[in-house]
């Protein structure tokens, strides 16, 4: 009966949100679930980074050849320059560390962890899994958040956007510039940067830092999500 429940509920999440049905089954089931759409969603955020990343890596070994007269393609890469907050237009290293994937056990455990397996408030009414803040309009304002504080818990449309999010966060933000030159070591030397290693390099992620890092590590370890890191049938994770 658990089996077919958990089906019925992959079933349904499956190119949608969490719905009541969820939030009714058993703490395990929900776990189940909870794991199966991450890893849906997190498949869809690397689809659409590696289409990023391809484009990048055609246009400037291809378009160097004619001195880069092509209009359309230079106005796309000044546009991903700009997303991913690349300072030199053309330097191929710079899109090359920045335009990578998260390990997903790291990207599964921080969900779970900041949006209490989707069951939080923020995770609810504002779909947004991993705790992000803004400054705009566009939020929620936290029930304790200190009286000097302007931040808001940001809004998302969808469940999809806050994974986005999250990975363009990562790659782009210079709160994790050590995260990244990690990365891009690991990858150079040949060696897999799994979830644990990266969670070292994320004391500036929380305020608790040291302790958020042993959060995440032993939630890793715990649920054994380094399984769906072996999993994960993409050419991005030998970048």
């Amino acid at each position: 009966m658990k089996r077919i429940i958990i089906f019925l509920s992959l079933f349904s999440l499956a190119f949608a949100g969490f719905d009541e049905s969820y939030y009714k089954l058993p703490s395990e089931e929900r776990r189940a679930v909870f794991f199966a759409k991450m890893n849906t969603l997190l498949d869809r955020s690397f689809a659409k980074v590696a289409k990023d990343r391809a484009f990048v890596k055609f246009f400037l070994e291809n378009s160097a050849k004619n001195g880069f007269r092509e209009s359309e393609g230079l106005i796309k890469l000044a546009s991903l320059r700009e997303k991913y907050r690349v300072k030199n237009l053309f330097s191929w290293q710079e899109y090359d560390e920045k335009m990578r994937l998260v390990p997903k056990s790291l990207a599964m455990a921080q969900a779970l962890i900041e949006s209490a397996t989707a069951t939080s408030r923020f995770a609810r009414e504002a779909n947004n899994l991993f705790g992000e803040w803004t400054w705009g309009e566009k939020g929620i304002v936290p029930e304790n958040r200190a009286p000097n504080s302007k931040h808001k818990i940001r809004i998302f449309d969808s469940l999809e956007e806050s994974v986005d999010s999250y990975l363009l966060n990562l790659n782009r933000h210079f709160a994790y510039e050590n995260f990244r030159k990690k990365r891009y070591e690991f990858a150079k030397d040949g060696r897999e940067f799994s979830g644990l290693e990266a969670a070292k390099s994320l004391h500036s992620y929380s305020e608790l830092g040291g302790s958020y890092i042993k959060m995440v590590s032993q939630v890793i370890q715990k649920y054994k999500l380094m399984e769906y890191d072996l999993k994960t049938q993409s050419p991005l994770i030998k970048w």
